[in-house]
């Protein structure tokens, strides 16, 4: 006696092969043309005029960000009150080239995944894509780069882990010490909060910067072939070895105990920065990831003199 099921299998045995992989073709045809068919009216054309360059997207790109200048144009009352040229279309007297490096990042932007603007290589563009997004309203984090949360958890030599690994301290002697945290970074921009304490100025010789995460832990870690950062006397480590013109990239030791600083790992770009709140002061290294410290990092502290210490200060 045959059963439901039974009937069933031959029933899709009776299907041609060439009839099931066609209609699996479909649906992979329809799920690719599906962003492609959105109706007019579910998702608007917005017409642009962009420096006097005409450009056109939808409504949902505008939108992508919400209480930024382009999401706000598109709903009202500010969809009624906004500039627009004799033919209609919205007006924003910036540059058109930009402007179009920021819509393209807005096309494919995902409300679900935590990300920031790629910018662009050139130093002087750079300034002029951040300045573009501060225009438009957008929240600084996207540009800048997110605060992450970060501990210290791997240590080699004399020093010792305090508040939950958010300290690091030296003990009482005079001998270099590894200290890393616990996050690995490969993709975005990320910043990292850390006050310092040195005893005399004239001694500070802590190390800040990065490491690759495969690199094996020492005491004298700057010396890694894959270390990248700062030090005392105005020394810079590239590929763990100092930089030949000391002062290098406008660096000049002024770190003073107590300091806050931003150390800022923009991963797309293959370069990191360091940032004194007190001076105003940023200085960047360009670090070679083929072959000096590849993706990913890891925030990299090595400590020298007796009760030196450095405190990440994480988001609230």
């Amino acid at each position: 006696m045959e059963t439901t099921q039974d009937v069933i299998d031959q029933k899709d045995a009776l299907v041609p092969s060439s009839t099931r992989l066609s209609s699996a073709s479909s649906k992979i045809k329809s799920k690719i043309m599906s962003r492609f068919c959105i109706s007019i009216d579910d998702d608007p054309l917005i017409l642009l005029n962009i420096g006097g360059i005409h450009m056109t997207t939808r409504r949902s790109t505008l939108m992508r960000i919400p209480n930024s200048v382009l999401a706000l144009a598109c709903i009202s009352p500010w969809s009624e009150t906004i500039t627009r040229d004799n033919d209609g279309r919205l007006f924003f007297d910036c540059d058109p080239n930009l402007f179009q490096y920021l819509l393209n990042q807005l096309r494919d932007w995902s409300s679900s995944i935590r990300k920031v603007f790629t910018l662009p290589n050139d130093e002087f563009e750079r300034e002029q894509f951040r300045s573009l997004c501060i225009q438009l309203n957008f929240d600084l984090h996207l540009i800048d780069g997110i605060y992450r949360h970060e501990k210290f958890n791997k240590i080699c030599g004399h020093v010792i882990l305090d508040e939950k690994g958010i300290v690091v301290r030296h003990a009482n002697s005079y001998r270099y010490a590894e200290c890393r945290g616990v996050n690995v970074y490969s993709t975005g921009i990320n910043r990292i909060t850390l006050i310092l304490k040195h005893q005399t100025i004239d001694k500070y010789n802590t190390f800040i910067g990065i490491i690759w995460s495969g690199t094996p832990m020492q005491e004298k870690s700057f010396e890694s072939p894959t270390a990248y950062g700062w030090t005392g006397q105005k020394q810079v480590y590239l590929k763990g070895i100092p930089a030949v013109i000391q002062g290098y990239g406008g660096y000049d030791s002024d770190i003073c105990t107590k300091d806050t600083i931003d150390l800022i790992l923009n991963c797309q770009l293959g370069l990191i920065s360091l940032f004194n709140h007190r001076t105003r002061k940023i200085y960047e290294i360009q670090v070679d990831i083929k072959e000096g410290c590849p993706l990913p990092w890891q925030l990299h502290i090595n400590l020298f003199g007796p009760d030196d210490q450095v405190k990440i200060i994480n988001p609230s």
